[in-house]
């Protein structure tokens, strides 16, 4: 079992419109509501490809009764704690113009004793997981270092953890040494405290954290690629270039790849290069974490791989 935790879930909505202009009256064309959050959408994508996956994290209200309700008609099984306040809500704004907007609303607030039932809870799960894959931010009510301890948690049962955060929380998560982190430039910046302007000084910089026993980094660049970094060599996986209709999920979908890679024994090369591919197919449909397979077979074949 492959074991995600998001502490963070939204009901994702996306809408089609001609534009956005504030202070007036927008009116959309369509919506599309999903369950969404880092997690999740990492959860939909190994459903697709037959994993076998447990989501776990907070959810409350009728937001989240509707996510585990969607998630459990995917056939995904859900070990989530329930909380008296409600999941939030995103909105992702598509104009005709080219332009996303984003509206993310606050995450609800966890109580104390919410907290403890969701770690006895975590301590039953891990021993039973394969990998445990953190992603997305915290809400309020959970301290800075609160992956830092799910992944000690981890680290005392032998299990590998994906994480996949920023700021302060991945800077305290990387404490404990997970298996795989997965920031991008900006949030690597963050963690470093300096802006890295060259793929060498990425690469530099991600190293560091191999050193410090982090077995892989993956940085996600966009439309330039992803670079995984570990102690034996550097790879670049460069997918062609498409028209991107919602972003959302992509860095997801990267995770997910890396976890398939791992559960089902990849090379190296092949598992960028699927990480590439899924990423690239992902953002060419208004369904975040859900790939359309064609699609993301065509993309795989034309993934370029760099050995370094």
């Amino acid at each position: 079992m492959i074991l995600t935790v998001t502490c963070n879930p939204a009901v994702d909505k996306t809408y089609n419109t001609t534009g956005v202009i504030i202070g007036q009256v927008n009116r959309m064309r369509d919506l599309i509501s999903l369950p969404g959050g880092k997690g999740i959408n990492v959860t939909k994508v190994l459903n697709q490809f037959g994993a076998q996956v447990t989501a776990t994290g907070f959810l409350g209200g009728y937001t989240g009764e509707f996510i585990e309700s969607a998630l459990n008609k995917m056939d995904v099984s859900t070990e989530f704690t329930k909380i008296r306040n409600m999941t939030r809500t995103n909105m992702n704004i598509i104009g005709d113009d080219g332009y996303v907007t984003e509206i993310l609303e606050p995450g609800p607030h966890i109580a104390a004793f919410e907290k403890d039932q969701f770690l006895d809870k975590f301590k039953e799960l891990v021993p039973q997981s394969q990998c445990v894959v953190m992603s997305g931010s915290l809400t309020d009510g959970l301290p800075e270092d609160f992956y830092a301890k799910l992944i000690s948690i981890c680290n005392d049962s032998e299990v590998k953890v994906f994480l996949d955060t920023s700021g302060e929380p991945l800077k305290k998560g990387i404490e404990q040494k997970p298996y795989c982190i997965k920031p991008n430039r900006r949030e690597l910046e963050y963690i470093v405290g300096r802006k890295l302007s060259t793929e060498a000084e990425i690469i530099q910089a991600a190293y560091a954290y191999v050193k410090m026993g982090i077995t892989k980094v993956i940085v996600s660049m966009g439309e330039k690629g992803l670079l995984e970094i570990t102690k034996k060599k550097v790879i670049k996986a460069v997918p062609p270039r498409v028209k991107a209709v919602n972003t959302v999920g992509s860095g997801d979908s990267v995770v997910a790849a890396m976890v398939l890679g791992l559960v089902q024994d990849l090379g190296e090369e092949d598992t960028m290069q699927l990480a590439a591919g899924i990423s690239a197919a992902n953002a060419t449909t208004l369904e975040s974490g859900m790939i359309p397979r064609d699609t993301m077979e065509e993309l795989i074949k034309n993934v370029v791989i760099v050995t370094m």
